[in-house]
């Protein structure tokens, strides 16, 4: 896990207008300014349009944080969901068009103050004003859809972090929906969780996290879908402790075997501290792992307890 975990919090990003609504706002807001005489009124216009779109753009842009300086897991993830190389250009792109406005506004305004008719300066500053938003369209839209795609980003508190893992469907949201205050959606097909869900939890009276992590298959990272890579990030930069559930009576649609060997991946991929258990104990008597029963509720407390022991091992590793 990493040692330092600073929160992203994607959620208080601020909305993104689209270029056709940046214009009417700009526009309407000009439209409202009055002045002593043509030519003050055309000023005062040119200056409003000019705070507008600089207060816009300043905001947009600043509230991104540097995403190549965030921690791994944030860098990573918002790569894999929407792409870093691409939030910089768009941002890149608002920043250009900007300065290309106010270069715009202030030619237009010496204009005026030159003597030249306010009326026809406007026209030709509104037309080049809206023809540079125009040309960001595409990376306006782009930011619209980053945000709506990153909201599924958890943010976390400091409490050390326990992650589900395991094939779909072998009842790893029924795991978490039974020991922590989450509630994912449940369903009996494979990736129903399509989101990495963090709830909460208490043992021996400390509060911890519990990662539900998309369904993991047996296969190259290169091969892994997107939903897969998410719960790679969770195990590689969050886990202290790893949760791996088997599905013995296979009734997931995949083999004993399989999520076998995809423990064993696990184990020697991540140096995390890993507690395997069977799920579905209702319908086998295999009890060599501990076992769970979302249905008579067995096996819960018993895995709780070895949570809280791997916990406390790994606050005195770290310690150490």
């Amino acid at each position: 896990m990493e040692t330092e975990r600073v929160r992203f919090e994607p959620r208080k990003l601020p909305s993104v207008l689209r270029s056709e609504e940046l214009i009417d706002k700009a526009f309407r807001r000009a439209s409202k300014v009055s002045g002593r005489g043509r030519k003050e009124k055309a000023i005062n216009k040119l200056s409003t349009l000019s705070n507008v779109f600089s207060d816009y753009f300043n905001r947009i842009i600043s509230s991104h944080p540097s995403y190549q300086n965030l921690p791994p897991f944030y860098r990573e993830i918002i790569d894999t969901i929407v792409g870093i190389g691409k939030l910089r250009k768009s941002l890149g792109a608002l920043s250009w068009a900007n300065s290309a406005i106010q270069k715009i506004i202030n030619k237009g305004m010496r204009d005026v103050k030159g003597g030249k008719d306010p009326e026809i300066v406007l026209r030709s500053v509104y037309g080049r004003i809206s023809s540079i938003v125009n040309q960001i369209s595409d990376e306006l839209d782009f930011l619209i859809e980053a945000k709506q795609r990153m909201r599924e980003i958890p943010t976390l508190s400091d409490d050390p972090v326990v992650v589900v893992a395991g094939y779909p469907n072998v009842g790893k949201s029924s795991f978490v929906a039974n020991i922590s205050t989450v509630k994912p959606e449940i369903a009996s097909y494979p990736f129903t969780t399509k989101k990495i869900f963090v709830g909460r939890g208490e043992i021996g009276g400390k509060s911890f996290q519990l990662i539900d992590t998309p369904g993991l298959l047996d296969r190259p990272i290169h091969k892994r879908n997107q939903i897969e890579k998410k719960a790679i990030l969770c195990l590689k930069h969050l886990a202290d402790c790893i949760v791996y559930i088997i599905d013995p009576t296979e009734t997931c649609g995949y083999s004993i075997k399989n999520q076998i060997s995809l423990l064993e991946e696990i184990k020697r991929e991540f140096s995390v501290p890993i507690i395997s258990v069977y799920s579905k104990s209702d319908l086998h008597n295999l009890r060599d792992r501990p076992a769970f029963s979302v249905v008579n509720k067995e096996g819960f407390e018993e895995i709780k307890s070895l949570i809280e022991e791997c916990l406390k091992n790994r606050e005195k590793a770290n310690k150490n």
